[in-house]
């Protein structure tokens, strides 16, 4: 698939999560788990594994933050309601749908074909102003750049390198070639394409009739 497709599929389920609740939302979350957990699960559990406290974080502020019906009755000083309840588990997994997708792309893609695939995307900014190409060069070189600065820290990472990573990236060989290379669309990608093009148009025009 071609990574212009692949970063449109994320975000199209992205936004196709928002719109759906209740079993159509559970579905679609079951569907990205078991794909992602096909693929590549250790890197799909180890992405849920770091986000369990912001999980139950999450959970607790809905549970007990949302007005409705408690769940306790009598209610007690600190009591969850039904409706929080709700929206937490919901929350959680749109979240778990977000990162299951971020996964797939991730581990289908090298970081070379998403540079492709942004540049893509973000071409349309060039009638605005927008260095496209300056975006996606200063983007890869960051990228190799964060790679070689985990490596010799053996994989530690403290938010005081972001200040390095900037000073570095102001410090990258001006002589180095960047080479974009396009890739032809293949028939499924223009089918997908396609699709996604139905799906959007006809949810529009639904918004404007009703």
């Amino acid at each position: 698939m071609h990574p212009f497709v692949k970063i449109l599929t994320f975000i199209f389920i992205l936004m196709t999560m928002n719109l759906l609740s209740g079993q159509l939302l559970f579905g679609l979350l079951v569907l990205v788990c078991i794909a992602a957990l096909m693929l590549e699960p250790l890197h799909f559990l180890i992405l849920l594994k770091r986000m369990r406290l912001f999980f139950i974080s999450i959970f607790i502020i809905y549970a007990f933050g949302t007005p409705g019906e408690y769940v306790w009755q009598p209610s007690l000083i600190f009591s969850p309601t039904f409706e929080g309840l709700n929206l937490g588990l919901m929350q959680i997994e749109k979240l778990v749908i977000s990162l299951a997708a971020l996964s797939l792309l991730i581990v289908t893609s090298a970081k070379e074909n998403l540079i492709v695939g942004l540049y893509m995307l973000l071409s349309p900014l060039k009638f605005i102003g927008l260095s496209v190409e300056r975006f996606a060069a200063r983007l890869l070189l960051t990228f190799e750049y964060v790679e070689e600065l985990a490596a010799s820290k053996r994989h530690l990472f403290a938010f005081h390198q972001l200040d390095e990573i900037h000073a570095e990236s102001e410090s990258f060989q001006i002589d180095k070639v960047i080479v974009i290379q396009a890739q032809p669309f293949q028939w499924i990608d223009k089918l997908i394409m396609i699709f996604f093009a139905y799906i959007t148009f006809s949810f529009i025009a639904l918004k404007l009739i009703s």
